[in-house]
């Protein structure tokens, strides 16, 4: 994700170099900090970090901060992924309970149909990442603010898309809401209560060559040898 195009160094509004896009953060103060917010999010370094956590920071401050954020926020264009998959971010990580309804109906969202042309990256695996944001912001309201936690469990009963879905076990089973969680679901979706996210240094995979060569993965080049889960019928060999 990376809306540094759209998010001007100079002044925080959201200016494409060379033309000038949909200007979503030059209404008012905290629309300047929401845009703050978005570019230092993608960011890259220490520097970048605190700046985002600052700007996060000052919006807390702001009594009308979500307000305005969620309202910036339904404003972007549906097409904007990246813009909306920010702006739910920031929800997330500000953390007031006013958002959690508008986080909430964006998570409950009907997504498009699938078309198969459109290969890994059509509207509907668009709206996939929205919906899954929401829910991980929605989870991080709940966190802070107890009584959210029942609006996780109605997205639950809501039975979303299974990659929204799982996303919302995940986060109610965090919330230690496993057992009711439990007793909403259907037996085939029980797997999903024993999902978790994993540490970065648990993600490291033992060599199995004893012989000492060089240790390394090289994909296979043909659809029919891959043996590995797969996202979507978007493969297309290796050349």
């Amino acid at each position: 994700m990376d809306c540094n195009a759209r998010c001007d160094e100079g002044d925080g509004s959201d200016r494409s170099e060379g033309h000038e896009g949909p200007r979503y953060f030059d209404h008012s103060a905290v629309g300047w900090l929401a845009g703050e917010a978005v570019r230092h999010l993608h960011g890259e370094g220490k520097e970048a970090e605190l700046a985002y956590r600052r700007a996060i920071e000052l919006l807390r401050r702001q009594d009308d901060a979500s307000q305005e954020v969620t309202r910036i926020a339904a404003s972007v264009r549906r097409d904007d992924t990246d813009m909306r998959w920010s702006l739910l971010h920031v929800l997330g990580d500000m953390a007031d309970a006013r958002s959690a309804g508008y986080l909430f109906e964006t998570a409950v969202a009907r997504l498009p149909d699938h078309d198969p042309a459109m290969g890994c990256e059509g509207p509907r695996d668009n709206e996939v990442l929205v919906a899954t944001m929401a829910v991980e912001a929605l989870h991080g309201v709940a966190a802070a603010h107890k009584d959210v936690a029942d609006l996780v469990l109605k997205l639950v009963s809501a039975r979303p898309a299974r990659p929204i879905l799982v996303e919302v076990v995940k986060a109610a089973v965090a919330l230690g809401l496993r057992d009711r969680v439990k007793e909403m679901l259907s037996q085939e979706d029980n797997w999903m209560l024993d999902l978790r996210r994993a540490r970065a240094e648990e993600l490291r995979a033992e060599p199995e060559r004893q012989d000492g060569k060089e240790r390394g993965f090289t994909p296979p080049r043909s659809a029919d040898q891959l043996t590995g889960p797969r996202t979507c019928g978007c493969h297309s060999p290796r050349k």
